[in-house]
């Protein structure tokens, strides 16, 4: 039945809705309307409904008139009174919606509403296409080995010291929803359980929000299901709160979600034991609400962050329908987690309105070129001591701090690529083997993502198996030209190294000829936003880059994935005003300062004028104290923009950040690619001696041709495939903008 709340305050609408239509009742001439309502969604789109409820808002002016709800079959009279006069402004929760179409109407006297609501199982599939199988629900994960050797099943922690530990495995993994309470102690480190929160413990502690009101620090955590993840809600709780979408906002709700997604990259195929973290002190302190689920941590979730978006969706919808509509979302997460907050705010604009990404990767697909490239024969020629690569020049090939950054740190990560290195949740018996088990589990992320990259068989798959299109190609690149031209390395050396390069098969087989990327795999990375750019929702969000500097320990999370992330921005929208780069070491934290400044940015959006281009109401609602900078150790604050000079890729410390924390380049930047580092296949050009400070002698040029027989890479130009980023795609079963390949 339709719950109601009546209010004049008008509710925020989500960025994703869409209003219904607003019939007013009209006659001749002569007369004129006495009735009017329009009814609009709050929860989610009217097509992207889920768990077969929505939150619906209602504008009317019944002039005496009863209104009545029609759902479907079934009729709901308001409770309103018979003689109110003018617009009245109510929320409703319609529930009991039905899988599929849902037809909404609303009356006023004459006057009519109409709208059609499609709802989804809660369970899912909305628009990522078909659920992933195998699908591992917690009591069928592999065991984990323990310190002292023995196995201990994998649970999941509810954050209260009690675990869950099995779900439902009949194909939809769900728990049973709960509530648990948790406080803070004035004496004690961290949260404390609480069985009984009518009763305030005497050690609790106080909590300040940002609207000034002083709280006792009581926390309400709720763990439920949701599209087969298990996701977590906590919130301030206060004594004899209900937690309702239809009735104002508790005093301790600041009315912000922070939504948390966790790091990592791997093939997935399994519920997870973790979310992103919800019990978040600072965060919840201040009162904001926080939510994530186990498929918005990347190593659980596949990698895959369609999956992820929709997961955020739902958690999203789930939250707006039972607790408020929030003001604003604001994605917070390092490494894979700010990977999904980009992605997600990329392709689907509107889940999330402002980003908090640290360590940052600009995507999946571009960053395991680096990985896999640092792993390939070259390596195996590099290390050779036969073939005189010092390790300064295997160094300089990448513009490195130094070869482990390579040889180790990233060279020993293109697994997550491969189909063979699967998490160790999944039983080593389900895992694909080529003779042993060909049609087991294969762990390549490209294969988790099968619904959007399609699949295909190949010559060198036994049984002839389909399995997924990889984007991957490497055709044409010269590795080490800018390091050649610079007089780094010898004219004997580049050739060497890039006769030596070799590629890789479907299987992730190394091989001694140059990889061919499938380009169905690549124009459908582009196509899709696997591959982040300027020119769809990451114009429409403001971005803090949290960047903690890794560069000097040969650790994978780079400083230049910040540049190439903001450079693509640059390119498409001619600036990245919308993009702050703050770098320090581990000695500072800037974590609650920047969820503060990120808070008061989106709060000046709103009150920008709404006719203004979005993107230039962001830049101008940046608050003016927030700029790019770095810290040092002792904790100076340097204020100057954040540049990296590709002109200068074997030394890039001019100015005091850059010089504090020197960013390096990679790979296909020695190569003379783009700082953007988005061109998965370069489109080839002639050999041209002009492109060479050095002179090669005719047989040099001749085995140069013999390396390069389809020419090199012409970088000034778009790579092959590369196309504009299409948002909201549905991979399935939502056939409302169905990407078609």
């Amino acid at each position: 039945m339709p719950q109601a709340f009546t209010t004049s305050r008008t509710p925020s609408i989500l960025a994703l809705s869409i209003a219904g239509l607003m019939l007013t009742a009209c006659s001749g001439p002569e007369q004129t309307a006495t009735e009017s309502v329009n009814v609009q969604m709050l929860s989610s789109a009217p097509h992207l409904v889920t768990g077969g409820s929505a939150l619906v808002e209602l504008v009317y002016d019944s002039q005496g008139a009863l209104p009545q709800i029609h759902v479907n079959n079934d009729a709901f009279t308001w409770p309103a009174p018979a003689d109110a006069d003018g617009l009245q402004t109510a929320r409703v929760l319609i529930e009991g919606l039905k899988n599929g179409d849902n037809e909404v109407r609303v009356t006023v006297g004459a006057a009519q509403a109409a709208l059609t609501l499609v709802n989804y199982p809660i369970t899912g599939p909305v628009i990522s296409g078909e659920h992933q199988q195998p699908y591992l629900c917690l009591s069928e994960l592999a065991p984990r080995q323990a310190e002292d050797g023995s196995e201990q099943p994998r649970r999941f922690a509810i954050g209260n010291g009690e675990y869950l530990e099995t779900s439902q495995s009949a194909g939809d993994c769900s728990v049973p929803t709960r509530v648990d309470y948790l406080y803070k102690s004035v004496s004690d480190e961290g949260f404390q359980p609480l069985q009984d929160p009518t009763r305030v413990p005497t050690d609790v502690a106080t909590t300040e929000t940002t609207s000034g009101q002083q709280l006792p620090f009581i926390v309400r955590l709720e763990t439920g299901s949701i599209n087969r993840a298990i996701y977590q809600i906590a919130t301030l709780y206060q004594h004899g709160q209900t937690v309702s979408a239809v009735e104002p906002a508790p005093d301790g709700w600041n009315q912000r979600l922070v939504y948390t997604f966790g790091g990592g990259c791997e093939a997935g195929y399994f519920q997870g034991t973790s979310t992103g973290g919800v019990l978040r002190e600072s965060i919840l302190a201040k009162g904001y609400a926080v939510a994530s689920s186990t498929l918005n941590v990347n190593a659980q979730g596949g990698c895959n962050d369609v999956l992820s978006a929709e997961t955020a969706m739902m958690v999203k919808e789930h939250f707006s329908k039972h607790y408020g509509v929030p003001v604003h979302t604001i994605g917070s997460g390092a490494s894979g987690g700010a990977m999904q907050q980009l992605l997600i705010a990329g392709a689907y604009p509107g889940i999330l309105d402002g980003l908090l990404v640290g360590m940052t990767f600009s995507d999946a697909v571009t960053y395991f070129t680096d990985a896999q490239e640092c792993s390939g024969p070259w390596r195996q020629y590099a290390n050779n001591p036969d073939n005189g690569l010092d390790e300064a020049t295997r160094t300089v090939l990448g513009g490195w701090p130094n070869w482990y950054l390579c040889d180790e740190s990233l060279g020993d990560r293109p697994d997550r690529i491969s189909p063979f290195d699967c998490p160790a949740e999944i039983p080593q018996a389900m895992q694909y083997h080529p003779e042993q088990n060909p049609d087991g589990v294969r762990c390549s992320i490209y294969d988790g993502m099968r619904n959007i990259f399609g699949e295909k068989s190949f010559p060198s798959i036994p049984t002839q198996r389909q399995v997924a299109r990889s984007p991957h190609d490497n055709t044409g690149v010269q590795y080490g030209l800018e390091a050649l031209n610079a007089g780094r390395i010898t004219k004997q050396q580049f050739l060497d190294i890039n006769e030596n390069f070799g590629g890789w098969n479907i299987d992730y087989q190394l091989t001694p000829e140059r990889t061919q990327g499938d380009p169905d795999a690549i124009r459908i990375a582009y196509e899709t936003g696997r591959i982040t750019s300027g020119d769809a929702g990451l114009a429409r969000v403001p971005i803090i880059d949290d960047r903690l500097y890794l560069d000097d320990q040969g650790n994978f999370h780079a400083s230049v994935y910040s540049f190439t992330t903001r450079a693509r921005l640059q390119r498409d929208n001619g600036h990245a005003d919308n993009y702050v780069i703050r770098r320090h070491g581990s000695e500072i934290s800037l974590a609650d300062e920047n969820l503060s400044l990120m808070d008061e940015w989106l709060s000046n959006i709103d009150r920008e004028d709404e006719s203004t281009p979005l993107l230039e109401r962001i830049v101008a609602a940046r608050p003016p104290q927030l700029l790019d900078d770095c810290f040092a150790a002792d904790g100076e604050r340097i204020v100057e923009p954040a540049q990296f000079d590709t002109q200068q890729l074997f030394d890039n410390t001019a100015g005091r950040c850059n010089h504090l924390y020197p960013p390096h380049a990679g790979l296909r930047l020695v190569a003379g690619g783009p700082l953007s580092n988005d061109i998965m296949k370069c489109q080839l050009k002639p050999i041209e001696i002009s492109d060479y400070a050095v002179t090669f002698t005719d047989a040099e040029m001749n085995r140069l041709q013999s390396i390069f027989p389809e020419g090199v890479c012409d970088w000034s130009r778009p790579g092959v495939g590369q196309t504009s980023t299409q948002t909201w795609l549905s991979f399935g079963p939502s056939p409302v903008n169905r990407y078609q390949p």
